[in-house]
């Protein structure tokens, strides 16, 4: 369903997601000041939602997410209905959920790491965990719909779980029959029995089963579950699912009477295990995962809420804004803001941009004469110097007045600001246009000065002048100073002392100019190649030994080319520094595909090598790293 571009008391900005549960939206709440707050806006019309009856479950919402605050646990700040459309509205998370990870390594062929699976899969049931021992009323806050679709990982590698306000609900009015959720449910959950707590404890065992193996968990597999656990690799690196998370996961798939009793019991479980093990998960390393993942994701949409940051959705006053009269070179030219009714519903960005556009017209013509003004008469200052100031202004003649007329009204406080706006973004576009000019010349400046010290390096290439431009001759040049003394020049208004002649008659020699100085006796002194420095960047070249490699760990061989047997030799840029240990990875431009260039990447940031070296200096160098895959 198309939801209109304002839902209630929100204004949509972006739609995120769409999925059995219905849309997300980043969405805004609008107040006098303009945007107030910045919201993870889920609306529940997905197909098969019953909204009216869902809201009717959804009661206790509000008292809900007062009791939950935890970092596990997305930070609720409304429950509401618009148009039989229920709604739970979040703090803005700046991430994915669960579902759309799944997609996108499936789509890139970039299995979750272990250790990023377990954390992910240890925070959730920490949030179900503090949840439990919260009540609302005499009852304990459990959540019942544990799905992929509500939980989120930001940016920062901190997972959430959000829609305690609605689990519940979802099952009794059957909105969780679709397969799409219905897989990460206990049998007990999608036959629409009450929540027990023992429910979740199914939804993370399906939950890590997948983040392990990029496999769904369907019900009553033909194999059973133990089986199946057994007979599935890891996803990341091919082997067999250690035995103690293997049975983590096969207690949480056991029927509701023996399975795990609650998720506090199942959150200890999988701490234990974590530090027990060899594993060491950290939020930094997850975050790290998510940018590689989301790369382009990530950056477009931090320059979304930059814009978005700068919308003036300031609601319209019930009285007319009006533009004073402008004077320009050929004429005046007035403006005025049009008129709306107090409370009047807002209208959409660009809905409201082109109303602007339409009905004034003139505001942008305001501040473009304003620009010009400012710029033109700095221009002329400059011009003039400092003698402007002295100068009297000229006179208006009589005729040159406008006629009189009826008084203007003074410019208002908010018409100020929308010209003032208009104006700052004309001056910082062409700011950014001159940046980006002068950072043109200067990367093509920098380039020839890193060729001409190349050339010099060069048996038997010539010095390169010190100075930028080629060097002109001029009409007197002065004499390069040498060892020996030498005479001075001339001066153009006396000739020069003409040597003891035998024949008087002969006539007198033009003016000494200074002969060209012989490079070979006194050579022009190259400049001084700075000294390399411990940890300096350096390219290949005279005097620089590149990385040697020392240790190379055993690349993890991926489980869908084992399944399929195929072989892969990838090549990894690596940046390695002074200390021999690698800083940098840049992936292949060509894929090998199958999971060859991950796995390649991630054995390279393991690899150690002896360090680069200049003149006998460590130093920072890329190389390439081949890593070959043989079944």
């Amino acid at each position: 369903m198309n939801i209109p571009e304002e839902f209630g008391s929100y204004l949509l900005l972006k739609k995120l997601s769409e999925d059995a549960l219905g849309e997300t939206f980043r969405a805004a709440k609008v107040g006098a000041r303009g945007l107030e707050q910045v919201s993870l806006l889920r609306v529940l019309n997905g197909k098969g939602i019953d909204g009216n009856k869902l809201w009717q479950k959804m009661s206790n919402g509000t008292a809900i997410q007062a009791a939950l605050r935890s970092p596990n646990i997305g930070n609720g700040v409304d429950v509401g209905r618009v148009r039989n459309q229920p709604y739970v509205a979040y703090d803005y998370i700046s991430g994915k959920n669960l579902a759309t990870i799944f997609a996108q390594t499936e789509r890139r062929m970039s299995p979750i790491p272990t250790d990023h699976a377990l954390l992910i899969a240890e925070r959730v049931a920490l949030a179900l965990a503090v949840a439990a021992e919260s009540r609302v009323g005499d009852q304990r806050v459990l959540h019942g719909c544990v799905v992929p679709h509500l939980v989120m990982v930001s940016n920062e590698g901190e997972a959430r779980l959000l829609g305690f306000e609605l689990g519940a609900g979802l099952r009794e009015v059957g909105g969780v029959g679709d397969p799409e959720l219905s897989s990460y449910l206990a049998p007990e959950a999608v036959a629409g029995a009450p929540v027990a707590k023992a429910d979740d404890c199914w939804s993370l065992g399906a939950i890590l089963f997948e983040l392990l193996t990029g496999e769904r968990m369907r019900h009553n597999p033909p194999e059973g579950y133990n089986a199946r656990v057994d007979q599935t690799v890891l996803a990341h690196d091919g082997s067999s699912i250690p035995g103690p998370v293997a049975d983590l996961i096969k207690k949480s798939l056991e029927p509701r009477e023996q399975r795990i009793a609650d998720a506090g019991t199942w959150h200890k479980a999988i701490t234990k295990l974590m530090s027990d093990g060899h594993f060491s998960p950290t939020t930094f390393n997850l975050a790290f995962f998510m940018h590689n993942l989301f790369r382009d994701d990530i950056e477009k949409e931090n320059q979304e809420l930059a814009a978005e940051k700068k919308l003036d959705l300031r609601p319209a006053s019930a009285a007319t804004v009006a533009i004073p009269i402008v004077p320009t070179a050929t004429g005046t030219a007035t403006a005025a803001a049009p008129v709306r009714p107090a409370g009047a519903a807002m209208p959409p960005p660009a809905q409201a941009a082109t109303s602007a556009k339409k009905t004034n017209p003139m505001i942008f013509v305001a501040a473009a004469v304003v620009l010009l003004g400012l710029v033109g008469g700095g221009a002329w200052y400059m011009m003039r110097g400092k003698s402007t100031q002295a100068a009297a202004p000229a006179a208006v003649p009589p005729s040159a007045a406008p006629a009189p007329g009826p008084a203007q009204p003074a410019m208002t406080s908010e018409a100020q600001a929308q010209i003032q706006a208009q104006i700052d973004q004309l001056v910082q576009a062409q700011i950014q246009a001159n940046e980006s000019k002068l950072k043109t010349q200067y990367d093509e400046r920098l380039k020839q000065l890193q060729k001409q010290l190349e050339d010099s390096r060069k048996p038997g290439a010539p010095s390169p002048s010190p100075s930028s431009p080629a060097p002109q001759e001029s009409p007197e040049p002065e004499p390069r100073a040498t060892s020996r003394p030498v005479e001075p020049a001339p001066t153009p208004s006396a000739p020069a002392p003409a040597p003891a002649q035998t024949q008087p008659a002969a006539p007198e020699p033009a003016p000494v100019r200074p002969a060209p100085v012989d490079p070979t006796p006194a050579p022009a002194p190259a400049p001084a190649a700075p000294r390399v420095q411990v940890g300096d960047l350096v390219r290949p070249g005279p005097g620089v030994q590149t990385p040697k490699l020392l240790r190379l760990p055993q690349p993890s061989y991926p489980a869908a080319a084992r399944r399929l047997n195929k072989a892969a030799t990838v090549d990894v840029r690596v940046l390695v520094d002074e200390r021999g240990k690698v800083l940098e990875t840049e992936a292949p431009g060509i894929r090998a595909g199958y999971g060859f260039d991950e796995a390649a990447v991630d054995v390279a940031r393991r690899a150690t090598y002896n360090p680069a070296s200049k003149d006998g200096v460590r130093v920072k160098m890329w190389t390439v790293l081949r890593v070959a895959f043989k079944p």
